[in-house]
């Protein structure tokens, strides 16, 4: 739209009298410049995606569009004017022809075209519809020239469809009036229609303008075909056009020929329709243009939070064109500092640990609270026994009466032996279950680092002695084989980290 507008501007300034020859070079001029301005945007850079979540570690996904492929020396990620180090790796090499395209038919209806022409026209694109893939989006325009019989530019659609039967139902619209002037409004015709296509929205990237027409631009409109070339390039889309000549016509597509070249289409002389059919199925079958071929890359690269730990403020640069990218720590403003959440979850973790420490040390007390108060009844038992047989009278006899034997003393409980320093410390293992390990609350405190604070327990039962260990760090070893349960005999000797214990009975 903006190089339409400058060339309106020029139209106006030439009607005013500037010479011809100054008039060329100013169209020359303002064409370099918009071709220039349309290579520039046509190699474009998008952001697609930020991911900030691992901040001060960021991740990109950019899109790149060109007509040359891209070129990594020339990007660059500045924060307050240092270069950031970055790793890029190409994620997708995405290409406009796998979303379908957007196919655009101009059709001429003027007395050039009346008759048979027009019938030939229309039926012929009728039938290549069905060479189109479903995805494509589809409309079509016809002209005439206003001045000649009141018949301008029409659509058959507001906008571009993927209902292609229902452009195929609404093809008998298209009609010629004869005329005896023959006006066309060719090239005011394939410029306004490409004005219509860049306001639509939501086309795919991939377009495809088709003209059938007689080539023929007879008209009082000043538009060029200059001007057609210039803007088909700013929107890359390609001009394809079929010329139909009739049987007396001696039309050269010269004109069409040129601006179908310019553009990166194709033109075709056709006489009938079958013609029009094979020039429209060899259209569909065009190779997508470079220029709208693009890829995806992911970028990745660490921020300096020095400045703000929070925010940084990014200078991306590709190729001169600049792009102002500001990246904020999700978690900033949060209640709890997340550099402070695990030291939270290390305090709550030791006092879960301190809340089941002191659990299991008062189930411990409990229990050996329990085998004193048992031990304690058994004696008083074994000692009323022993009262009850003192108090027997003894019968006499008249002959010598042997003297009563001992009482047979209680078993000897089993010990366990630490040699440490030379001296000997002996463990007398009282009680059913004896737990050893470093912390105090152990019935054999062994303070040593390298023992587990509940390090391993004994059992003493009926069927004898038995080692387990308690899921220490540095694991309980009897006879220098590591065991989780053993049954003991005498002279075994136990390992516990360093610390070295001898069973003996």
């Amino acid at each position: 739209m903006v190089r339409n507008r400058t060339s309106e501007y020029l139209r106006k300034r030439i009607s005013r009298g500037v010479p011809t020859f100054t008039a060329g070079f100013l169209r020359l001029v303002i064409s370099f410049i918009l071709v220039f301005s349309g290579t520039i945007k046509a190699q474009d850079l998008q952001i697609v995606e930020v991911d900030s979540s691992q901040y001060p570690n960021i991740r990109l996904s950019v899109v790149f569009k060109g007509n040359t492929r891209f070129e990594e020396d020339k990007f660059s990620i500045r924060q307050d004017n240092k270069k950031i180090i970055y790793n890029i790796r190409e994620s997708a090499a995405g290409n406009a022809e796998n979303q379908g395209r957007a196919v655009f038919f101009l059709v001429e209806a003027s007395g050039n075209t009346a008759g048979k022409g027009v019938v030939d026209l229309r039926e012929g694109l009728a039938a290549s519809l069905d060479n189109l893939n479903p995805e494509d989006m589809l409309n079509v325009g016809w002209f005439g020239s206003f001045e000649a019989d009141s018949t301008g530019l029409n659509y058959l659609s507001g906008k571009f469809t993927a209902e292609h039967a229902l452009i195929r139902k609404s093809l008998y619209k298209i009609y010629a009036k004869e005329d005896s002037l023959g006006r066309a409004d060719l090239y005011n015709s394939i410029l306004e229609s490409l004005n219509y296509i860049s306001r639509q929205e939501n086309l795919p990237e991939r377009k495809l303008f088709i003209v059938l027409s007689s080539s023929v631009n007879n008209s009082n409109m000043p538009t060029t075909s200059a001007e057609c070339i210039h803007l088909a390039k700013d929107l890359n889309i390609p001009l394809f056009s079929a010329t139909y000549i009739s049987n007396d016509s001696a039309v050269v597509s010269s004109a069409m020929t040129r601006l179908s070249a310019r553009t990166g289409g194709k033109n075709t002389q056709v006489r009938n329709q079958i013609n029009i059919i094979n020039a429209i199925s060899d259209f569909f079958t065009a190779p997508l243009p470079v220029a709208i071929r693009e890829s995806k890359y992911d970028i990745s690269f660490t921020v300096s939070p020095e400045l703000n730990p929070s925010k940084a403020k990014l200078d991306i640069s590709y190729n001169g064109n600049r792009q102002i990218l500001i990246v904020q720590d999700p978690a900033a403003g949060q209640l709890i500092p997340e550099d402070f959440k695990p030291y939270l979850w290390y305090s709550i973790g030791i006092l879960g640990v301190l809340v089941v420490v002191m659990i299991v040390y008062n189930a411990f007390s409990k229990k050996r609270s329990n085998n004193k108060d048992e031990k304690e009844e058994e004696q008083e038992s074994s000692a009323a026994g022993e009262n009850r047989e003192t108090e027997t009278p003894v019968e006499t006899k008249p002959a010598t009466v042997a003297e009563p034997k001992p009482l047979a003393t209680s078993s000897k409980h089993p010990v366990l032996l630490l040699n440490r320093d030379g001296r000997t410390e002996t463990f007398h293992l009282r009680g059913d279950v004896i737990t050893l390990g470093r912390h105090e609350t152990n019935d054999i405190t062994l303070p040593e680092v390298t023992v587990t604070g509940k390090h391993a327990v004994i059992k003493i039962n009926g069927n004898g002695i038995t080692i387990e260990d308690l899921g220490s760090t540095n694991g309980t070893f009897v006879n220098g084989e590591r065991i989780r349960s053993r049954r003991l005999n005498p002279g075994d000797i136990v390992s516990l980290g360093k610390v070295q214990l001898t069973l003996k009975e």
